[in-house]
């Protein structure tokens, strides 16, 4: 009895199928068609379709013996095999598979995961693990891959599940062979290096190897880093002046590092040159004798160099002086920087002359400085010149008058004295210098001041018993040990000329040649016109004027004896003209030697200043006549 079975409809008609099925399979399956099983009752009658096959799809990962694995290594990749086979078991060609993986781990090969079944029914493709870092990073990490195939408009799809097995990095040095060898100076030799996994080398992708070594900070060329090809990374060393044992060391993340002792030559000394003297211009002055701009040591520069050419350092450099003994050498000897520089110093002594420093290298080779100056370099009053561009100005009326004085300083031995020497100027009339400074600073042993004429200004019978009309200058400067001082003297040059003749008196001839006329100009001071002014003959009546000589007034310094000595004052009364000579000739048409009646000429002498101011004397000739 099953009435007091209560199951829900759809399990209950479920429960009754199978029993039916299984009630008839045990009398002999009854008069049933096939493909269908009956169940009859007093009551109903129910047919169940029967179970049809489907078509099916595996996977199975295996190794490169074809023996399933799950474990994938970078020296070990799987292959992801799928069987397609239809309901009846056969297999299916010629159809599609496609597999996919997750992003993280592996990769597959070809790219984008298709693969054909073959007449086996079977497709495949080759799982690698993604990089050399993910197999060391993610070591013992887990994923899926699937595979999916469409047949007659139905997916099928299977999955297996794998693992990154651990991977061991091991780096094999290959060159240089054996991993000690020996470097001449600036050799290079190549360093390569093969990288394993799981001890089969490593080809799938491109590795980074790291390179170092001690003396890759600029005594060798070491490229930082180098990339696999086929498994191998390579690099090449060159020596620029190690000169040691050095050790190259490649190494990988996670690998023990792999080293290459190389054993580099130390360069050979070829040369050594002079490079430069300081001071510049290659003089210093005696000790003792220091001052603006000068110095008693001069430092020389000396470079060593190897065969190549290159500096060289690390090199002893013996000096010596020639002459011996004129100068301190600072030093007998002294080590080549970096640079392959090295420096001595040399004071001078008591002594002006000249000198050189050789340089030696203990090889033998050596070289000599230019030649170093020796001099007193302080000013010394015998070579201080003072000097006037104009000693004769017209600034006894006029203001603003110029000219430019000079001063020239020299030392014991003749050479100019430093530069920025100061030199002052002071005057008793007129103005000196400028507002900034009141004299000037010598360049190459010399330098020059204006001088312009302006109040004060001392005429005839001034109560202080000045020269009238002098502008005295004095000039100063100091050496080490002492002063120096000169004076000058410049004339306030009147513009209105006064004139003395030769003869004196009235002018007469008894020959009708050329009569030779001297006429002295002075100013109303007594002193001689501006520098110039220019002489003339005008008005001319029965006489011929030849060419006057000279016909302008010329460069008059004064008298030492105007200024110079303040106790011995010159006569404000003296003179100090400039003299011309004008040549007359009388009418030759009535001028006859030892003639009895006398003839005149009359003419004039025109005396024009610089600023246009002039002044004409009348005279008159007289000479023999019929």
């Amino acid at each position: 009895m099953l009435t007091n079975i209560k199951l829900p409809l759809p399990l209950f008609k479920l429960a009754l199928v199978s029993l039916f099925a299984l009630l008839l399979s045990a009398c002999g399956g009854g008069g049933g068609s096939p493909g269908s099983t009956t169940i009859s009752s007093s009551s109903t009658t129910t047919t169940t379709p029967a179970i049809t096959p489907a078509p099916t799809i595996t996977l199975m990962l295996v190794d490169s013996t074809g023996t399933a694995k799950t474990a994938l290594t970078t020296a070990r990749p799987l292959t992801a095999r799928a069987s397609v086979k239809d309901a009846a078991g056969k297999p299916i060609a010629d159809t599609i598979v496609k597999f996919a993986v997750g992003p993280n781990l592996s990769t597959l090969a070809p790219q984008d995961g298709s693969a054909l079944t073959n007449a086996a029914g079977e497709a495949s493709v080759t799982m690698a693990v993604k990089s050399l870092e993910v197999a060391q990073a993610m070591a013992g990490a887990a994923d899926t891959i699937s595979a999916a195939v469409t047949i007659g408009g139905q997916v099928l799809t299977a999955t297996s599940n794998y693992s990154l097995g651990s991977t061991a990095i091991t780096l094999r040095l290959v060159e240089p062979n054996p991993a000690a060898i020996a470097l001449n100076a600036y050799d290079t030799t190549p360093i390569k290096v093969d990288v394993f996994t799981d001890g089969v080398l490593y080809t799938a992708q491109p590795v980074t190897v790291n390179f170092s070594s001690a003396c890759a900070n600029g005594k060798a060329d070491l490229p930082a880093s180098a990339s696999t090809i086929n498994g191998r990374a390579q690099v090449v060393y060159r020596d620029k002046g190690c000169s040691a044992n050095d050790t190259v060391t490649a190494s990988v993340p996670g690998a023990p590092a792999v080293n290459a002792n190389l054993m580099i030559a130390a360069p050979v000394a070829a040369s050594i040159g002079f490079v430069s003297a300081t001071p510049s211009d290659k003089a210093i002055v005696i000790k003792g004798a220091g001052g603006n701009g000068r110095t008693e040591t001069a430092v020389l520069t000396f470079q060593a160099f190897d065969t190549f050419g290159n500096p060289l350092p690390n090199q002893t450099v013996n000096f010596s002086v020639n002459p011996a003994n004129v100068v301190v050498l600072q030093a007998n000897s002294a080590t080549t920087g970096a640079d392959g520089k090295v420096i001595v110093a040399v004071n001078s002594a008591s002594t002006p002359t000249t000198f050189r420093v050789s340089a030696t290298l203990a090889s033998g080779q050596t070289t000599i400085s230019d030649t170093v100056t020796v001099t007193t370099g302080q000013p010394v009053q015998t070579a201080f010149s003072i000097s006037a561009e104009s000693f004769n100005i017209e600034g006894w009326d006029v203001d603003n008058v110029k000219t430019k004085l000079n001063a020239l300083l020299a030392d014991s031995a003749g050479n100019p004295v430093a530069d920025g020497t100061p030199v002052v100027f002071q005057t008793d009339s007129g103005a000196v210098g400028s507002s900034a400074i009141g004299g000037c600073l010598t360049v190459n042993g010399g330098c020059s001041v204006d001088f312009r004429s302006q109040a004060p200004r001392f005429g005839l019978n001034n109560p202080q018993g000045k020269r009238p009309g002098v502008a005295t200058v004095t000039v100063s400067s100091t050496s080490a040990s002492f002063s120096l001082s000169q004076q000058i003297a410049v004339f306030l040059s009147g513009s209105t000329a006064r004139i003395n003749v030769n003869p004196a008196g009235p002018l007469s001839t008894m020959n009708c040649g050329y009569f030779p006329l001297t006429v002295e100009i002075t100013d109303t001071n007594g002193n001689p016109m501006p520098i110039g002014t220019t002489v003339a003959v005008v008005n001319t009546d029965k006489v011929t004027v030849g060419q006057i000589f000279p016909a302008t007034v010329m460069n008059i310094p004064p008298r030492k004896d105007f200024f110079y000595d303040p106790q011995k004052v010159a006569p404000q009364t003296d003179r100090q003209f400039s003299s011309h000579l004008i040549p007359l000739k009388p009418d030759e048409a009535t001028c006859k030697p030892g003639a009895p009646n006398i003839g005149v000429g009359a003419f004039s002498i025109l005396i024009t200043s610089p600023l246009g101011l002039a002044v004409a004397f009348p005279f008159s000739l007289k000479f023999p006549v019929f």
